[in-house]
């Protein structure tokens, strides 16, 4: 079984050149690569509300939402009061905000979060002085209760992403994981995986900046057994759902 665990729907911004795609496009697509689930947030220029309420529409595919945290968004609260049992994750991307998960305005959510056993998907890019992993990994030893999924491997750079599972090997982590969308060097993504093991490792393929037929393969190419891999395409994603009260 594959899941999908980090895909996008609806419209962004001119950071993506207003770039936009629907729901019926990403059921599509889904099928073809024979994903049979996944975990879809919005676009930055899409609300929660609107993608939310979009995908029920689309019964015959299964989909997991995950709520982006803007704490700009004066209808954030008040989305999550309402539909928090709905949802299965949040994300925060620290890049598109201009603000580190550690800072202050994303304190309540992280509780929340870890109040709820919501497993939170951070963005970590190149920019390091904002969306470096070090900050993720900060926010994972403040809240030890508080599952968090890196997206980009730690940072979607080869020297990143190795010192990223080096850290969380040696600081023993345990509720830190690895998300592989965008991530095309396999070779990097099978180094990290012998460093933190197969149960650390998360399927994403970053949709709809990227298609998971592209990443797919990345998985399969994992010197793993049958099973490890089904860990990384599903397992792992639907053991931290599983844990939601």
């Amino acid at each position: 079984m594959i899941i999908d665990a980090h895909i996008h729907i609806g419209k962004w911004s001119g950071i993506f050149f207003n770039y936009e795609s629907n729901v019926e496009d990403a059921v599509k697509v889904m099928k073809k690569a024979g994903v049979e689930a996944a975990v879809c947030m919005p676009a930055d220029n899409t609300s929660n509300d609107e993608l939310f309420n979009e995908i029920k529409k689309f019964p015959d595919f299964k989909f997991y939402f995950n709520a982006w945290i803007n704490p700009d968004d004066k209808s954030l609260d008040n989305f999550l009061k309402e539909n928090l049992k709905h949802i299965s994750l949040l994300k925060i991307h620290p890049s598109i905000q201009k603000r580190r998960i550690t800072d202050i305005s994303f304190e309540k959510y992280l509780r929340i979060a870890e109040e709820n056993n919501k497993p939170v998907i951070v963005h970590c890019g190149r920019w390091q002085e904002i969306a470096g992993y070090s900050f993720a990994l900060e926010a994972a030893e403040k809240y030890r209760k508080l599952n968090l999924i890196l997206a980009h491997m730690g940072g979607d750079q080869p020297s990143i992403i190795l010192n990223c599972a080096g850290e969380i090997k040696k600081r023993k982590l345990n509720n830190v994981y690895l998300g592989t969308e965008s991530v095309r060097e396999f070779y990097f993504v099978n180094e990290a995986v012998k460093m933190i093991s197969p149960e650390k490792i998360i399927f994403g393929s970053d949709y709809n900046l990227g298609l998971p037929e592209m990443y797919i393969p990345v998985i399969d190419s994992l010197k793993i057994n049958s099973s490890e891999k089904e860990l990384i395409f599903s397992g792992n994603i639907l053991r931290l759902m599983s844990e939601l009260n």
